[in-house]
């Protein structure tokens, strides 16, 4: 029988950290979209563009904080 692999924090932190970068990159992509709609004076598609960025930004920072207290420890108050 073979023995199965441990998974550690260290691997729960790389995996954390690939997710993070994976929302921030659409973040990044959709804040785009909406800096062109502004530059064609289309608010109404920057406002569409904007659609669910703020639940991907309160997503994104409930895994960086989780990271933080693996890292860190739970101690540290991050929602601040």
């Amino acid at each position: 029988m073979e023995k199965q692999k441990q998974f550690t924090n260290d691997d729960l932190i790389a995996m954390i950290r690939t997710d993070c970068r994976r929302q921030a990159e659409g973040a990044e992509t959709k804040l785009g979209e909406v800096l062109e709609c502004l530059g064609d004076e289309n608010h109404l598609g920057a406002l569409g563009s904007f659609s669910r960025l703020d639940e991907d930004m309160v997503s994104l920072k409930v895994f960086l904080t989780r990271i933080a207290r693996l890292t860190v420890g739970e101690s540290t108050d991050f929602d601040s």
